[in-house]
């Protein structure tokens, strides 16, 4: 087994710290992506289901706005909850 100096040691340190930093953003970026998308799926579904109930358009709106921020901030608040945020 070769052994390094200290000064590389820190050197590979550093690199692994900078890429551990990265991917972590990268993490928290697609997390907050997935709750989005999981709002949007949540709100087009409410526009449908609440559309095809006869309902104003409107309703059917104000419906899909409601789901889009609760299933948003549920899946917010789950990652939360988990200690993944």
């Amino acid at each position: 087994m070769p052994s390094s100096s200290p000064a590389q040691l820190r050197a590979d340190n550093a690199a692994l710290v900078r890429t551990l930093a990265s991917a972590q953003a990268k993490i928290r970026y697609l997390k907050a992506a997935l709750a989005l998308m999981i709002g949007l799926v949540a709100g087009l579904v409410a526009y449908l289901v609440v559309g095809s109930l006869d309902a104003s358009p409107l309703t059917a709106l104000g419906s899909s706005a409601t789901s889009f921020v609760v299933a948003t901030g549920f899946v917010f608040t789950l990652q939360e909850k988990m200690g993944r945020a």
